[in-house]
């Protein structure tokens, strides 16, 4: 059964049309370490075929994508490429997430929790706030001109080594979210058979990091360093420093920074077209060729609608990654 699309395009001066008629294919992401989701489409022009129905899509339209009665994107045009050799207009549109990154901003917080530096900034921008994930942890942090989007992931970050949750920033409709990533009752299972169409994966060590040795503020190391002796064992040493910081756990850091560059596993996988299957979501991976089971984070998406036929590629990985920031500075004692 053919999908119903909607794709509602309201330009800056007004006049609502629905322009999915007009799209060979519709083409929507994000991913983990992005604010913004993203939706792109080849919107169909022939101004010599009166039959046509001419739809206006400048840089600053608003674009709604509907699957069914469910809203999917939310967001404006930022981009548009025509060809005088092309019978359409590509189009780019991102969500809301897009002011995050482009909007700066010049704050000193103290003693403020992540939750209530992300309702203070947002509603500074006109930025509707929906639900944002409780952390309860108070961060005091100076922000000289930096991006929306760096202050938020900032006090995530620094709740993150409190809490150990993994956060991210995203938008639902016209509402700013903070999730925590985590296992959850939507969880779906991908198997083939039922959902996964194919998968590829590789392993590699290119980013490995084994031992790390911790350094006082003068340069010198300090105490044994944090080490993965059968990392070291089977891979040889890949050592990397951690200084010693005020207001920082240098140890909690060094094993952090094992964690973080351990072996890593791509995934990517294509299955049939799920909405719920978007970054920062998980699934369980069932896959006996290659011998992989277990849970997935996903850490980018990309959903295609073509020919009548709906399909999504995820990037997998079997670690919860964050995308950490580290903006702005402690305040003066």
């Amino acid at each position: 059964m053919e999908e119903k699309l909607k794709l509602l395009i309201t330009p800056p001066e007004g006049g609502t049309r629905d322009a999915a008629a007009l799209c060979r294919s519709v083409t929507w992401g994000g991913s983990y370490d992005q604010a913004a989701r993203t939706l792109d489409f080849p919107l169909l022009v022939c101004p010599e075929d009166k039959r046509l129905p001419a739809v206006d899509c400048p840089p600053g339209s608003r674009v709604q994508f509907y699957r069914g009665e469910t809203l999917l994107f939310d967001g404006f045009v930022f981009s548009r490429q025509r060809d005088t050799l092309s019978n359409t207009v590509e189009v780019s549109c991102a969500d809301r997430g897009l002011y995050l990154k482009r909007n700066q901003g010049a704050y000193r917080f103290r003693g403020q929790t992540p939750e209530g530096i992300t309702g203070r900034v947002a509603a500074d921008f006109g930025l509707t706030v929906g639900s944002l994930a409780r952390t309860g942890t108070a961060i005091s942090r100076n922000f000289p001109g930096v991006s929306l989007y760096q202050i938020i992931q900032t006090a995530y970050t620094q709740a993150s080594a409190a809490t150990g949750g993994r956060y991210m920033v995203r938008f639902r409709g016209e509402a700013l979210e903070v999730i925590e990533k985590k296992q959850g009752e939507r969880t779906l299972a991908l198997r083939p058979g039922s959902n996964l169409i194919s998968l590829t994966a590789t392993d590699s060590v290119e980013s490995l990091v084994n031992r790390v040795q911790i350094l006082s503020r003068d340069g010198t190391a300090k105490g044994s360093p944090v080490e993965d002796g059968a990392s070291i064992a089977r891979y040889g040493l890949f050592q990397q420093m951690v200084t010693e910081r005020s207001g920082k756990d240098a140890a909690a850091e060094a094993r952090k920074l094992l964690e973080d560059n351990a072996p890593a596993q791509k995934i990517t996988a294509q299955v049939r077209g799920n909405p719920a299957l978007i970054a920062g979501e998980c699934a369980v991976l069932q896959e006996p060729v290659t011998g992989l089971y277990g849970l997935c984070w996903i850490d980018s998406d990309t959903h295609t609608w073509k020919g009548g036929v709906y399909t999504t590629k995820l990037v997998l990985n079997f670690r919860n990654l964050m995308d950490e920031a580290e903006a702005g500075k402690l305040p003066d004692a």
